[in-house]
């Protein structure tokens, strides 16, 4: 059928034109590079960054809201992962007990997308040694302090909500695209040609390697970086836990079964202690001296983080010096501390053996006065005050 190829001829020429009509739009698009297109990109860029920051930022929160639930049933709360130190995405075992550590964010284990910044670079992640996870600190709690001092141009220290000492436990940092001192190598590999965290001056202006000890200052802002920043700090991690209807009762276990310890132990010589009207107070003993619940497996590690914030009084002549609640007698008494107040410094140079530091003043005049009956022996974290102290002293008789 001759006729029949006619209609198929005539299509060729519209077809050519819509496809000389896209290419034609798409060259413009590329081309199209005015001041006002420039800053499109570079605002989209930083709203990809800022999703990328707090995404991970809340993530790393929630890890340590729940780390005892997530696999860890002998375990504590508020640890955060270790950096990913050979761009697989999953955390790794890092450096020495007590030392912070930078490398990538562990997307993996943080069960996260691999989230990029605007440049599509890899987010990196840096954790103070006194939160994470492994090794494990000496002892965590809402009392622990970071190690990342957040510093203006001028070196003064940027104030940071919810740590009066202004110090991040972590931070967590999108490099944006590479400045002209910076040589980046391209690669197969996720985060281009350089796997490993041994890169970071290719990357990261705001911090270089960590301290070994101490604190290690942060840049806030600088004319010769484009690094965006966000920052944990402890009250950040312990915020969600207070806010959880049964963490003061989980914090009423500890406190108990480090009480059942001292008893079933014969209530030994408090350690560092100083004479206070009947009683004798000081820390407790070394735990690994102790039988009892607390040394169990799941709650050993609970104990040990928590057993800084409690005092322990004995009666000085070895009776039932105290008065308790309900006419009851009591040899001795575990006091859990609380939260600080700005009026208790509890670190160095302070002597952890002075009682105020951890103990507010109707506490000590109470046990002074040889009574606990005006103390609580509960421990309560209304959720409408969970942006304050949780500083009331709570004591449990020991008879």
């Amino acid at each position: 059928m001759p006729g029949a190829a006619s209609p198929q001829r005539g299509m060729i020429l519209p077809a050519l034109i819509v496809l000389l009509g896209l290419g034609g739009l798409g060259w413009l698009l590329a081309h199209h590079n005015t001041p006002a297109d420039q800053a499109a990109r570079r605002l989209a860029a930083e709203i990809r960054s800022t999703r990328a920051l707090a995404s991970a930022r809340q993530a790393l929160i929630g890890f340590a809201a729940t780390y005892r639930e997530q696999g860890h049933p002998n375990a504590d709360y508020g640890y955060l992962p270790c950096p990913d130190l050979d761009g697989d995405g999953s955390a790794e075992t890092c450096g020495n007990q007590g030392r912070a550590v930078i490398g990538r964010l562990p997307w993996l284990t943080l069960n996260l997308p691999d989230l990029r910044d605007g440049a599509g670079e890899c987010l990196w992640y840096a954790v103070s040694g006194n939160v994470k996870n492994n090794p494990k600190p000496t002892a965590l709690n809402w009392d622990s302090t970071g190690s990342f001092r957040l510093v203006d141009q001028s070196g003064g220290t940027v104030a940071l909500p919810g740590d009066p000492l202004g110090l991040a436990a972590a931070v967590i940092i999108a490099p944006g695209p590479p400045l002209p001192s910076q040589q980046r190598q391209a690669g197969p590999g996720r985060c281009g040609g350089d796997p490993d965290a041994a890169k970071l001056s290719a990357y990261v202006e705001a911090i270089g390697t960590p301290a070994a000890s101490g604190t290690t200052d942060l840049q806030a802002a600088s004319p010769d970086s484009n690094d965006r920043i966000a920052v944990i700090t402890i009250t950040d991690l312990y915020l969600p836990l207070k806010s959880r209807g049964n963490y003061a009762g989980y914090l009423q276990g500890v406190l108990q079964a480090t009480a059942d310890c001292l008893l079933h132990s014969g209530l030994p010589a408090p350690a560092g202690n100083q004479l206070l009207g009947p009683v004798r107070i000081g820390r407790l003993p070394a735990l690994n001296g102790l039988s009892g619940p607390c040394r169990g497996d799941t709650l050993r590690d609970p104990v040990a983080n928590w057993a800084g914030l409690m005092r322990y009084a004995r009666c000085a002549d070895g009776s039932d010096c105290l008065a308790g609640r309900l006419l009851t007698r009591c040899r001795g008494a575990l006091i859990f501390g609380g939260e600080r107040l700005a009026s208790q410094p509890r670190l160095p140079p302070t002597d952890p053996a002075y009682p105020g530091a951890y103990l507010e003043d109707t506490t000590l005049a109470a046990l002074g006065a040889g009574t606990l009956a005006p103390l609580s022996d509960r421990i309560n974290l209304p959720f409408s005050a969970r942006l304050s102290p949780a500083s009331t002293d709570v004591a449990l008789c020991l008879p």
